[in-house]
């Protein structure tokens, strides 16, 4: 039986990949006419669950630092985590042709019949991975804008990611590395014109984003949580799914990971749902879920004395959504009130 995968982002290579160990040679169906044409972030922490090896090739920075902020205050520099900033279209190519997959463009897939057209002919799509994105996700979204800005910028570290957590809108500034070029953009529980007059301020505050802008980019990130399940008999993988870090918005990872579950269940004669659904990394994006819950409930003031209190270590586990919770717990020793505000909000929802 011919397998297909809808949809060429993260989890559709996620899918792919799994499907081409497993002996299978996979069609991804993708509506648009190139790779990578969502804008989103590039980058991708160096942990042992990223399901497919990175190429230096594809590589455009290594990151070795994030460097937070706190409402316009230095928070922290912390270098105990890795990662990349990707050429995402060339990662994803590379990662279908070590599939030995097709990818056919302009194939959009019909919801409503099943079918797809494939090399001018109409196929039906019985059995594979439905990976489309969060045009298919049902659950809470929020709004990110970003420029692209022309580099190299003078005292831009290209080896430190930026985060700059803005409290009012439960939502942070970042300034990532792009090669020599910088993304900078702001995302949050605020709409898309707010955003961007937020980030037109932020931009014209910082002296170093002085770059003549290459692009200008918007789109919707899912934060709502796990959600999953089929598509006309294709079980749902990636941010259809909701594998997005409610918190960071960090989604190529856990995208990947989700995909990679789904179509290597398949392709045993598993449950796809069940081996995403016991997976660590939805674990991780279900504890995320819980803690953006608790931070909506706060009032501003409690929400910045509460990430203003929480050590590098544990800002990392909860980013990564890795979730050491005996680790956590031992780095909040020192504040026994926010260490059991924590480990009630993780361990009892």
């Amino acid at each position: 039986m011919q397998l297909y995968v809808v949809g060429a982002g993260p989890a559709g290579a996620g899918a792919a990949y799994a499907l081409g160990r497993a002996g299978f040679r996979p069609i991804v169906l993708e509506a648009q006419e190139r790779l990578a044409a969502k804008p989103c972030g590039k980058g991708i922490p160096l942990l042992r669950d990223v399901p497919f090896p990175i190429p230096k090739e594809v590589v455009l920075n290594e990151i070795k630092y994030v460097a937070t902020w706190l409402d316009g205050e230095p928070l922290f520099k912390y270098g105990g985590e890795e990662g990349y900033i990707v050429d995402k279209a060339d990662l994803l190519e590379h990662v279908f042709a070590e599939a030995g997959a097709e990818v056919s463009f302009g194939s959009k897939y019909n919801v409503r019949s099943g079918t797809a057209r494939v090399n001018g002919e109409v196929v039906e799509v019985k059995a594979g991975v439905f990976a489309g994105g969060f045009a298919y996700y049902d659950g809470e979204r929020i709004p990110v804008v970003q420029y692209l800005l022309k580099g190299p910028l003078k005292d831009v570290s290209y080896e430190t990611i930026e985060v700059h957590f803005d409290t009012e809108i439960m939502g942070y500034y970042y300034v990532f590395p792009h090669g020599e070029d910088v993304e900078v953009g702001v995302g949050g529980f605020a709409k898309p014109q707010r955003l961007w007059a937020m980030l037109d301020k932020f931009v014209e505050r910082d002296a170093r984003l002085r770059g003549s802008v290459i692009a200008k980019e918007s789109s919707a990130v899912s934060v709502g949580g796990v959600r999953l399940g089929y598509v006309r008999g294709l079980p749902k993988a990636g941010e259809a799914a909701g594998y997005v870090m409610p918190l960071t918005g960090e989604g190529n990872r856990p995208a990947a990971v989700s995909g990679y579950l789904a179509g290597k269940a398949l392709a045993e004669g598993r449950d796809p749902l069940e081996a995403q659904r016991r997976s660590p990394i939805t674990r991780g994006v279900e504890l995320q879920r819980r803690l953006l819950e608790w931070t909506k409930s706060m009032e501003v003031r409690e929400r910045r004395e509460v990430i203003a209190s929480l050590p590098p270590e544990v800002h990392a586990e909860i980013a990564l959504g890795t979730f050491r919770i005996p680790y956590m717990l031992a780095k909040l020793i020192s504040r026994p009130g926010l260490m059991l505000k924590v480990a009630l909000k993780l361990l009892r929802g």
